[in-house]
């Protein structure tokens, strides 16, 4: 199946070849389901400065970024702004949609013309529930992602530099 991101980008944004079975998340489904997915993937074109989410918002979407670059960014109690990374063609945003938590904990502001590929909290979930597989995959891809985290993290905590390389 060809990329139609490509189609919705034109000869504007330059497209990344990462599409949605690349992500870690979506590791490891049938190709039935990849297809769906990427059927189903709401494309989205948007200009330098603007919003793809903002801090505070409900978590109803996620992006792959297909193009462009993207700054995610968090404001502080006392106001300052704090850029905690650039996201680049091929990156995910707005995961947080896989939380309950309900808000995201910051913002996502295109750094320059980019295409973004991907899913409501609605329309994901409805895709689950016609594709049982999906959401089983996406419960055994977040275990085997946090299990990872978790021995990264044990790793930071030897306080012997050497130990830690």
């Amino acid at each position: 199946m060809a990329c139609l991101c490509e189609q919705v980008a034109g000869t504007d944004i330059e497209v990344s070849p990462t599409c949605i079975d690349h992500l870690w998340i979506f590791q490891n489904l049938e190709a039935e389901e990849i297809e769906a997915l990427s059927r189903e993937a709401l494309r989205k074109k948007s200009t330098t400065g603007q919003a793809l989410l903002l801090q505070g918002d409900p978590t109803d979407e996620m992006f792959l970024i297909k193009g462009g670059r993207v700054k995610l960014s968090k404001v502080l109690e006392v106001g300052t702004e704090l850029t905690l990374d650039i996201r680049k063609a091929g990156d995910f945003v707005g995961e947080n949609m896989f939380s309950e938590e309900g808000h995201y904990p910051v913002s996502a502001y295109c750094l320059e013309d980019t295409l973004s590929c991907g899913f409501s909290r609605s329309q994901f979930e409805q895709l689950v529930l016609q594709h049982p597989e999906v959401g089983m995959q996406i419960i055994k891809n977040l275990s085997e992602r946090n299990t990872w985290l978790t021995r990264r993290l044990g790793s930071l905590a030897v306080t012997n530099i050497e130990d830690r390389l």
